[in-house]
């Protein structure tokens, strides 16, 4: 299969890169500046790769924000002697973490060039150079990409400084204050709805790009996160009900089919062997350099469910190595490191629907249960049978945890059911490790940003 690539270039993350040949499938070119290249549709949609482009930095989904979503959890840990990754396996940020500094930089780098060609597209259509719907088509994934980039903020610092416009260099953003998380949440679902209106929800395009669909996905993400149960039943029943997505017919191939090809990926970052991360490398113990493992309960947890047929451990976890590590196989490729990365599939929705639906309605419908048995008959374990809510709720989150591992929603779900101080320790005293810090490099710089309690 094909792929395309969003080329990463070395700029100021605040400045717009553009760098592709042709919509889908590009190649690189040289970087320009937005107010030069961007005339037609043509430059802009080269300007809109580049925001997916800066989401392959090995800051964000290319390894490092990746992976500490999953070792600030009870999923995986870290094996090494970087003091950055030292922190985040054993949950002990401190405000002076650099990798946090350079991944906060590296998120609003991205959210800056959504912003950007948001601008500018309203520029070309003002001037009649676009029409209404190229204006919309590239606006709508720009809303998605700015949506994702303030939720993976915002789920992690808490509130955060909203930026909705398109700024030129530090001066124009060094002073912002903290928005509150509310405030936040209301933007990334104001941006999600308005991807959906612009892009439509009836048919199902490329993964490696943004699509009304993916953003109805989502938006049952984060309504389910915040609590908004009957939101995220709804946009979750719209996924699964639009016929646009079916599950992969084994676990495995859900991780060796990238693109138009994976029929249950709804949104995926591309990455080529001209555009590599580290995540395959890293995870490989066979390679020399700092690793991430899977931790023994979640090895455990995996083995036990093996043996009742789950298929699921020998497709995610390996012992291997003169040190038997616990090896990820999800991004297998260490030679390469052009595996895709999946940021939202179909399984996560029905999930979804079953969760939202029972906290909304305090009982388990015959319908609840049939979405749980989704997951685990794909999975090769038999069907569940009637479960009080409590059971039900234990059920989906442990589905979730032997489903998800490696990609990143471990430690927001271990959140959202309030067990961050049973599971990870984050009690009393050490509550406030539910945020990290806002980090100490961004205070200096903003007198206006407020640290988060006990950093």
């Amino acid at each position: 299969m094909k792929k395309y690539s969003y080329i990463l270039a070395a700029a100021l993350g605040l400045s717009v890169m553009t760098g592709c040949e042709e919509r889908l499938e590009v190649a690189p070119t040289t970087q320009v500046e937005a107010d030069v290249a961007v005339t037609d549709f043509n430059s802009l949609d080269k300007a809109a790769l580049g925001a997916y482009s800066a989401m392959q930095s090995e800051d964000y989904y290319g390894y490092r924000y990746a992976f500490y979503n999953e070792v600030y959890s009870d999923n995986m840990e870290f094996i090494g002697t970087f003091t950055t990754d030292l922190e985040a396996t054993r949950r002990t940020f401190t405000a002076s973490n650099l990798q946090i500094d350079n991944t906060w930089g590296t998120i609003y780098a991205v959210i800056n060039r959504a912003n950007t060609v948001i601008a500018q597209a309203d520029n070309l259509f003002s001037a009649g150079t676009i029409t209404a719907e190229q204006r919309d088509a590239i606006q709508g994934e720009m809303y998605f990409v700015r949506a994702l980039a303030y939720f993976d903020l915002v789920k992690v610092f808490g509130g955060v400084p909203l930026e909705l416009n398109a700024t030129t260099g530090l001066p124009d953003i060094q002073f912002l204050p903290r928005a509150s998380e509310q405030e936040v949440y209301n933007s990334i679902i104001s941006d999600l709805t308005n991807a959906e209106n612009m892009l439509g929800t009836e048919e199902r395009s490329d993964p490696r790009r943004a699509s009304g669909l993916a953003a109805t996905a989502l938006l049952a993400r984060v309504q389910l996160q915040v609590g908004n149960y009957g939101e995220a039943q709804t946009k979750a029943n719209q996924v699964i009900t639009s016929g646009a997505f079916e599950l992969m017919p084994t676990f495995a191939s859900i991780f060796t089919t990238e693109g138009s090809g994976n029929r249950e990926s709804i949104f995926e970052i591309d990455f080529t062997t001209n555009d590599q991360n580290s995540l395959g490398s890293s995870t490989n113990p066979n390679t020399p350099g700092q690793k991430f493992y899977v931790r023994q309960g979640t090895y455990e947890a995996l083995q036990a469910s093996a043996a009742n047929g789950d298929t699921r451990f020998e497709s995610t976890v390996r012992i291997e190595g003169s040190a038997n590590r616990r090896r990820l196989l999800k991004y297998e490729d260490a030679v390469n490191n052009a595996d895709n990365v999946i940021v939202i599939r179909l399984a996560e929705m029905y999930l979804i629907r079953a969760e939202a639906a029972i906290r909304q309605s305090n009982t388990v419908s015959e319908q609840s249960r049939e979405d749980i048995n989704m997951i685990r008959n794909r999975a090769g374990l038999p069907d569940v049978g009637a479960l009080s809510v409590t059971a039900a709720l234990d059920e989906i989150l442990r589905q979730r945890r032997l489903e998800f591992v490696g990609e990143g929603l471990r430690y927001i779900d271990l959140r959202r059911y309030n067990l961050t101080c049973e599971v990870l320790g984050f009690c009393n005293g050490q509550a406030f490790r539910n945020l990290w810090p806002i980090p100490l490099q961004q205070i200096e710089r903003n007198p206006n940003l407020v640290r988060n309690e006990g950093y």
